[in-house]
């Protein structure tokens, strides 16, 4: 388990290995310039530290993420991939004076931890945090000169279902 603090976010994900993805052809997807996607990982929370811990003075802070490490400790965090979508949105991606076109096959999860997580994880801050919405993201194409922000960002069901996702059998 990975805990970055990145910018003014905490990230918690699970890295994955890259290896074969096993359900579809990777020949398909490189055929319709997609790159594959080199670090893969399960988000399991991304969100700003300051309202992660808004209750909470700074000099606690190494505190409570000791504690929220704990709390991941206490999970098993198997994941079960299910179903594969293609994605994709328009949109700022950064640099808010350039709208791009991003596109992306992910692989849903089942985490049956995480929403124990994150009943413990709201306890604990005195939040009610969303659920993160648990993916793979396994090729991506995008129209930056740079391949590694070519991601397309989900946090929840609500954005996911506003990319126009189609199933891939």
């Amino acid at each position: 388990m990975e805990i970055t603090l990145y910018k003014d976010n905490l990230y918690i994900g699970l890295k994955l290995p890259n290896d074969n993805t096993g359900c579809f052809a990777e020949e398909r997807t490189m055929g319709e310039g997609f790159r594959k996607q080199i670090d893969r990982h399960i988000t399991i929370l991304y969100y700003p530290i300051d309202i992660l811990f808004k209750n909470i003075f700074d000099k606690d802070r190494e505190n409570f993420l000791g504690k929220i490490r704990e709390l991941l400790n206490n999970y098993k965090w198997k994941f079960k991939p299910t179903n594969i979508y293609k994605i994709e949105r328009k949109g700022y991606f950064g640099k808010l004076s350039e709208i791009e076109h991003r596109e992306s096959y992910i692989s849903l999860v089942d985490i049956p931890d995480m929403r124990l997580f994150y009943d413990k994880l709201n306890l604990l801050l005195k939040l009610n945090l969303p659920t993160q919405f648990p993916h793979i993201t396994l090729f991506t194409k995008g129209e930056r000169d740079n391949p590694s922000y070519y991601g397309i960002p989900i946090s929840s069901i609500e954005e996911f279902n506003n990319f126009n996702p189609r199933e891939i059998k």
